[in-house]
């Protein structure tokens, strides 16, 4: 099967977004930066009173829910724009026996059993090469083929987390 892709900026911070979003401890992180952002609302408007002013709601609220997705914007943007490779055409050759990558500067041969696992989001295929670096495939540029690369990984012995047929 033969993918070729090009990742686009806004396409490459979406999903950065979405990989940090998903993780608990960011989504709890999320709710109390929320809570604390309501009650911070409250004060300024007078439904709550207090003597001091709330400053670990108000410091926290804005860290939260302000900070760190700007963060993680600004992260993503730089990630992009200084890994040229990202910014590339990329033609990716799976099979059962391996994953071949090529390119405009680059190529390379991944096997199955040195995969770490493939997980499967909305608009994406991530190849996990260990816990931290993946190689991204968007499901647009797969098109119909997304079923047929879903039976190749289940035919390997690795982990995956993949979306029903």
């Amino acid at each position: 099967m033969r993918i070729e892709t090009k990742i686009e900026l806004k396409d490459y911070i979406k999903l950065m977004y979405i990989l940090t979003y998903r993780r608990r401890g960011m989504l709890f992180a999320n709710i109390m930066g929320l809570l604390l952002f309501t009650f911070t609302i409250m004060y300024f408007t007078g439904i709550i009173e207090s003597n001091e002013f709330p400053w670990m709601p108000v410091v926290f609220s804005v860290l939260i829910v302000i900070v760190m997705p700007v963060s993680v914007y600004f992260s993503a943007k730089k990630n992009y724009q200084t890994h040229s490779r990202l910014q590339e055409k990329v033609i990716y050759e799976i099979s059962e026996e391996n994953i071949n990558i090529t390119g405009e500067s680059f190529s390379s041969e991944m096997s199955w059993n040195k995969t770490y696992k493939v997980v499967e989001l909305k608009d994406w295929f991530l190849f996990y090469q260990n816990k931290l670096v993946a190689n991204i495939i968007p499901k647009e540029s797969i098109g119909d083929h997304r079923y047929k690369l879903r039976e190749i990984v289940k035919n390997q012995n690795i982990k995956n987390k993949l979306k029903k047929n």
